[in-house]
């Protein structure tokens, strides 16, 4: 009963210290231990920008953009199809002809060697009219079109996505970022209750086995708060990679 009748007491003291440290700790915008993080570490941009910088940085969404861009050139490369079906040819030729000429005389037989230099040269086009590609030329427009479409439509999947993968982690960020605010308003409390506690163990008002116990709940504060600056840490660190850049507010 005596032990009771301590902790009572000790109870009595705290609890006030504890609903004027609650009281102002609503009142206030921050703790210091958050006032502490916005100036630093894990203040980041507004979302909005942070989307728009992962949009521009994904890898993924940059290949798809390519595939886009492909499907265009194909739909090109098919109505210059045509100029395949013409092949021009040409031939020139340049030389001199030598050839032996027996003329009749009265004198005998009068051999001459004539020399004459000619020119040759030949022009034409050849065509080429495959019916196959004339049967299936709009099918096969069709097919690079629907190609097309499916690729923007993967390309605007792809953007949801990286959208929706941005607003998940700096979500999960702004949660982690708010534990600490609690956690450290936590411990601010078991820091209180376990120095009134060794006051009054000091005192021989408390028993050693209720020191022992405000001691642990300031440890385990202490752990909670440590831990929530981890995972704070860890989804800063995975928003940064996913956004590609630098995300700390300027």
């Amino acid at each position: 009963m005596m032990y009771l009748h301590k902790l009572f007491l000790l109870l009595g003291a705290i609890l006030p210290l504890a609903a004027g440290l609650q009281a102002q700790a609503e009142s206030l915008p921050a703790t210091s231990e958050e006032r502490n993080l916005e100036k630093d570490p894990f203040a980041v941009r507004p979302l909005e920008d942070l989307i728009e910088e992962a949009l521009q940085y994904a890898p993924l969404l940059k290949i798809q953009e390519y595939n886009v861009e492909n499907a265009h050139l194909r739909i090109k490369l098919l109505d210059k199809e045509w100029s395949s079906y013409f092949n021009s040819i040409g031939s020139f030729q340049l030389g001199n002809i030598r050839y032996l000429d027996n003329l009749n005389s009265d004198n005998g037989v009068d051999v001459r060697t004539i020399t004459r230099e000619n020119t040759f040269y030949g022009l034409g086009i050849q065509v080429r009219l495959p019916l196959s590609d004339f049967v299936t030329r709009n099918d096969r427009r069709a097919v690079l079109h629907n190609q097309l479409e499916q690729e923007k439509l993967m390309r605007q999947e792809q953007q949801i996505k990286i959208r929706e993968l941005v607003i998940r982690q700096y979500q999960e960020l702004q949660l982690k970022l708010n534990m600490i605010g609690i956690k450290s308003r936590n411990l601010d409390f078991h820091a209180v209750f376990a120095e009134m506690a060794e006051k009054y163990f000091r005192e021989g008002n408390l028993s050693l086995e209720e020191y022992t116990r405000a001691a642990n709940g300031r440890n385990q504060a202490e752990e909670a708060l440590a831990l929530a600056k981890a995972e704070a840490t860890v989804a800063f660190q995975l928003l940064r990679e996913i956004v590609g850049t630098d995300i700390r507010s300027k």
